[in-house]
């Protein structure tokens, strides 16, 4: 009975040194972790600056393309003018909505690439958000670094939309809304 005591005493013993390291000649450190604070990035980065900036300009261009609808369909029947509002109004929606997206992509994308630069540098292997992680040493925030690496590059977002408005008595098919297929733009409002 001693024997198998002593045993599992020795087992117990060599797991756990095993599981933290401590055998003489163990090389292999423990994987390591870092955290991204990505409230910082969006708030801090270029990227996501220079993202707002072209939100901002695509946000003006569609209001301003929705101004120009409602007058060109000012002195139309109610009825019809209604519709081709909402129609409109709907398009502009849809259109600022893939506007924002395609910017988050961008940011995104920059954010993913300069996270992966670092933990391939530094041999880590995991990198996780830092509203993902309870509690982390500081030292593990690499958020200042990733934030260096995109600021270093460009952000490079899609051309800006442009509206064009179909006047009330136009008619034919009203064009497709390009990188939209199979999707008619709506009857008052396009984009180019």
């Amino acid at each position: 009975m001693r024997h198998i005591a002593t045993t599992l005493a020795l087992t117990a013993l060599l797991a756990a040194c095993l599981l933290g390291g401590c055998l003489e000649g163990s090389t292999s450190a423990a994987p390591q972790t870092a955290v991204v604070d990505l409230g910082r990035i969006m708030s801090q980065s270029r990227a996501a600056e220079a993202g707002r900036a072209h939100l901002a300009k695509a946000r003006q261009r569609l209001e301003q393309g929705f101004a120009d609808l409602q007058k060109a369909w000012a002195k139309a029947p109610d009825k019809e003018r209604e519709a081709v509002l909402r129609d409109g109004a709907l398009t502009l929606r849809h259109q600022m909505a893939a506007e924002e997206a395609a910017v988050q992509n961008v940011v995104n994308g920059l954010l993913l690439e300069e996270v992966k630069a670092w933990r391939k540098a530094h041999k880590a292997a995991l990198v996780l958000p830092r509203r993902n992680v309870l509690d982390a040493d500081a030292s593990l925030d690499i958020t200042t670094d990733v934030l260096k690496g995109m600021d270093a590059r460009k952000a490079v977002f899609p051309a800006l939309p442009v509206v064009s408005v179909k006047l009330p008595g136009e008619k034919g098919k009203t064009p497709e809304t390009p990188g939209q297929a199979n999707h008619n733009a709506a009857p008052g409002a396009k984009r180019k």
